[in-house]
């Protein structure tokens, strides 16, 4: 068909922005965005979170990505929210990447990075969390 010099062209599917898929936990998360600090064995890198749940986040950072099962203390801030979380999380899984520049290897839809389980998170930051996680879900539905 015929289109106007104006109109932009429709972007592909891939391009498009989409929810964020929901985990087989049951549990909502949302997309963060947010920088991090992975401290293990006294060192720390930087990382961001990708998305957040009351149950964990899926991590981004570079290789070497922390080994399976290892446990890592966690600082990391609420989008828009200045006071820093700071826990200890686990490991879950690892998503190393795949040969498709800035995809995950085990989910091409992620970027490579880890899925971390919190372990240990304090009650003000679990409602912190479940209040965010909440009103984001409120406001796209």
């Amino acid at each position: 068909m015929f289109r106007s010099r104006d109109a932009k062209p429709e972007p592909p599917p891939w391009m498009k922005p989409r929810a964020v898929e929901q985990p087989a936990s049951g549990r909502h998360r949302i997309a963060c965005g947010e920088s991090c600090q992975v401290t293990r064995d006294g060192r720390t890198r930087e990382g961001m979170i990708w998305n957040l749940s009351v149950v964990g986040v899926y991590l981004v950072m570079e290789a070497p990505l922390p080994p399976m099962g290892e446990t890592v203390l966690l600082t990391f801030n609420l989008p828009g929210d200045p006071s820093p979380i700071v826990c200890q999380a686990r490991v879950r899984w690892q998503n190393g990447p795949s040969i498709f520049k800035g995809c995950g290897k085990v989910a091409l839809a992620l970027p490579p990075g880890c899925g971390m389980e919190f372990l240990a998170l304090d009650a003000r930051d679990v409602q912190r969390i479940e209040a965010r996680v909440q009103t984001t879900l409120n406001a796209i539905r």
